[in-house]
């Protein structure tokens, strides 16, 4: 999707800045992607809450996660904080639909598990750790975020595998909340 920055909405104004930001999230050296980071954090999301501007973010990243198969530390976090806030009913426009920005998001991210499991099969460090919060948090609405941190869990080994465990401990646990929300009654999960 083609986005027109001008028209989205930052925390403090427009979002025609973004993109030279992202820019440096994406491809800048360690303390250019934090920098970044933090700037993004203060205007596309804020404590818990998204602006129209996140969609765009989401859609830029996942853009650069297919097109190399990879995202620095930075950019799984950056995705990570957008899945976990909420909109305050901050809508867009797709095809013609009004649509909540965090519905957007999560589902464009839901949308690209297929393409996150290929990229965090060689993730270490810091880019690991960062899709793992990302993947911990997508198991709420996603199983297959749960199949992928287990799959991680038994090939891992050292802070890579802490990391896969806690993650899973983290979206087994939200997945059951969600089923207990959704009127089964049982928390156990059918995986």
């Amino acid at each position: 999707m083609m986005w027109d920055w001008q028209e989205l909405k930052t925390m403090s104004g427009d979002a025609s800045g973004v993109p030279a930001v992202l820019q440096q999230l994406l491809h800048g050296t360690y303390e250019q992607r934090s920098d970044a980071f933090r700037a993004l954090y203060g205007k596309v999301v804020n404590q818990g809450d998204l602006y129209t501007s996140a969609a765009a973010v989401t859609d830029v990243i996942l853009d650069e996660l297919r097109s190399r198969e990879y995202l620095p530390d930075c950019g799984w976090l950056m995705l990570h904080e957008i899945f976990r806030s909420f909109g305050c009913n901050e809508r867009i426009v797709v095809n013609g639909c009004a649509i909540e920005i965090e519905e957007y998001c999560r589902g464009r991210m839901l949308d690209a598990l297929p393409i996150i499991e290929n990229a965090v099969a060689n993730l270490l460090g810091k880019d690991f750790d960062y899709a793992a919060f990302l993947l911990g948090d997508m198991g709420e609405f996603s199983n297959q975020a749960i199949a992928i941190l287990e799959r991680e869990a038994l090939r891992s080994t050292g802070s890579r595998l802490q990391s896969a465990r806690d993650q899973l401990e983290v979206a087994i646990e939200l997945a059951q909340e969600r089923k207990l929300d959704n009127g089964k009654g049982s928390a156990d999960l059918d995986l």
